[in-house]
């Protein structure tokens, strides 16, 4: 990397190491590389203040006070959501958004609405559309995510959709549907030609609240992960989702970064068990994911509640009757960086001791040994990961930051 590129690159760096919480809680990223995405179901527009006027009297606070704070806890790089009304401006969410987590240099958030979808995100957005085509009957948000040059290697093309509720067997067939629309819409991303196109193993996602119920079939998780299109004949015939040819990888996130609770939805009130009705799907083959959990505020700690600014209810509709809706789930994302070969493991912005132990610890098969963003950072011998090999580059970047 050239001289100004590397700057400009550090700069970003450096910023967004500023920019994440550090409170010593699970919420802590790992990297300020990492980018983080909030994926919510907010419960049709009850953060609008217009839309839910203290409709919750239990609590001394509205849904919106609560979302809110659980924004400023996370501290998104994007945010995907669930059940905001059609005719809603998708600029409200954008305007909030930087109230929340205001963006340096008078950079704003950017929004994207398709059908009750909306993907707010601090990077620039393109390719923006609402729908696949063949239509996947209900809509969806898709982005193009357009990340830092100097940083990553590749953009990143999101897919928020919200997959229809409740039994029987006529909303079965929509969900399934959807999920072979979107698995056809993939394969349209991989071949040349067609209404979309992107440069092989651009990262690809699709999240949402995909309503994988465990009291029916659910056979349109399996479409999405596996590429078992039913409707072969509107769709196309199967098609591996992921760009290697393999299975999407789900995320299935815990509670809290320790579980064992895996459910994104609850309701106490009615007849149906907790489940992982949101999921984060992605191809595994072109990105990885760092810390990923859902949050539920109501078996935080006292101490941890504290310093993130969070209340214990923040995730509950109604805690007295045990009535939550969705929970939020958060996911570091990882991409293949630009090498940058400066010696910062550590991702710190500056090479100091703390960077020889991490490095001693890679080279020696420590935990970190396969993080994709440390390694950018010192594989001066250019073999995919950190050896011994590789000491000469680091010692020498150690003594020009000396």
């Amino acid at each position: 990397m050239k001289p100004r590129y590397r700057s400009v690159a550090m700069c970003i760096l450096i910023a967004a190491t500023q920019a994440f919480a550090q409170t010593g809680t699970f919420l802590d990223k790992d990297a300020p590389s990492d980018i983080r995405l909030l994926d919510f179901n907010v419960n049709w527009d009850s953060i609008f203040p217009d839309n839910d006027p203290q409709n919750h009297p239990f609590r001394e606070y509205n849904t919106r006070d609560a979302f809110m704070r659980i924004v400023a806890a996370v501290q998104p790089d994007i945010v995907c959501l669930q059940e905001i009304n059609d005719a809603r401006d998708p600029q409200q969410l954008a305007t909030l958004l930087d109230q929340i987590v205001p963006l340096d240099g008078g950079v704003v958030w950017k929004a994207h609405h398709g059908s009750d979808n909306v993907i707010v995100s601090r990077y620039d957005l393109s390719m923006l559309r609402t729908d696949t085509s063949p239509t996947t009957n209900r809509g969806q948000a898709m982005v193009l995510v357009d990340l830092p040059d100097a940083l990553y290697a590749r953009d990143f093309y999101l897919m928020n959709a919200h997959f229809k509720a409740s039994g029987g067997n006529s909303n079965i067939a929509r969900r399934q549907q959807h999920a072979d629309a979107i698995v056809n819409w993939i394969r349209d991303i991989r071949t040349p030609g067609g209404l979309i196109n992107l440069p092989a193993n651009t990262p690809l996602m699709v999240l949402g609240d995909l309503n994988v119920y465990d009291t029916d079939p659910a056979h349109h998780l399996v479409t999405l992960i596996t590429g078992d299109i039913v409707d072969e004949s509107t769709y196309g015939p199967d098609l591996a989702p992921d760009w290697d040819a393999t299975t999407l990888a789900d995320a299935m996130p815990l509670h809290n970064m320790a579980g064992p609770a895996s459910y994104t939805w609850r309701d106490d009130t009615g007849g149906f068990n907790p489940g992982a009705l949101d999921r984060v799907l992605y191809t595994d083959s072109s990105m990885s994911i760092g810390k990923h959990f859902v949050l539920n505020t109501t078996t935080m700690s006292p101490t941890d509640l504290t310093a993130t600014g969070l209340q214990a209810n923040d995730v509950a509709l109604d805690v007295n009757t045990g009535y939550y809706d969705h929970f939020p789930i958060v996911v570091d994302l990882r991409f293949e960086m630009i090498p940058m070969l400066d010696g910062d493991v550590t991702l710190d912005g500056v090479v100091d001791a703390r960077d020889i132990e991490l490095f001693v610890s890679m080279a020696t098969g420590g935990p970190e040994s396969s993080n994709a963003a440390r390694i950018a950072h010192a594989d001066f011998n250019s073999n995919g990961s950190i050896d011994f090999g590789d000491v000469d580059g680091f010692v020498a970047a150690l003594l020009g930051n000396a």
